[in-house]
């Protein structure tokens, strides 16, 4: 890649080819390799072991920007850490930092047990939201010295997302 990295009018045909139907580039940059980090309308695109690793906006438990780095991390139970040194970032901290905000559609702290509770989110892909609305996925992180294996822990966030599915409509 021969541009310099930057704005999306700027992104090359390697850039815009990682991409899937209907997305459109909002802001890419190189990692210290070379090799192109790209925030989409609806993913953030990395290529850490050379290969193209799509993550999807409501993914993205956390992602966090200590220039150089971008840090990611992914939910669920193959919740991943991917750290990515970007030497001239651009806009992709920025955007990615606004795509996973716009994911989020209800966030909120639950007791489980006792004292004892969860964070749970629900999301949804930041790009449906302004037309017809995508699924809604729920995530659940657990206070520490809580055992999600556990099933009684389980079984109370499973009521807690319940209770949250009828008093929102989502």
């Amino acid at each position: 890649m021969r541009r310099r990295p930057g704005l999306p009018h700027s992104a090359p045909a390697q850039v815009r080819g990682l991409l899937g139907p209907g997305e459109r580039v909002l802001a890419w940059t190189q990692d210290h390799a070379g090799r192109p980090v790209v925030a989409s309308t609806h993913a953030l695109y990395l290529t850490p072991g050379g290969a193209p690793d799509r993550v999807p906006y409501e993914q993205v438990a956390s992602a966090t920007w200590d220039d150089p780095v971008l840090e990611v991390v992914t939910v669920g139970p193959g919740r991943r850490r991917t750290a990515v040194h970007l030497p001239e970032p651009g806009l992709v901290p920025t955007t990615v930092r606004d795509r996973v905000t716009a994911s989020v559609v209800l966030s909120e702290h639950v007791a489980l047990l006792g004292e004892a509770g969860a964070q749970i989110s629900a999301r949804r892909p930041p790009a449906s939201q302004a037309a017809e609305p995508g699924p809604v996925s729920w995530n659940v992180v657990f206070d520490p010295g809580l055992d999600p294996a556990d099933p009684q822990v389980r079984a109370a966030a499973d009521q807690a997302i319940a209770e949250l599915r009828a008093t929102t409509g989502l």
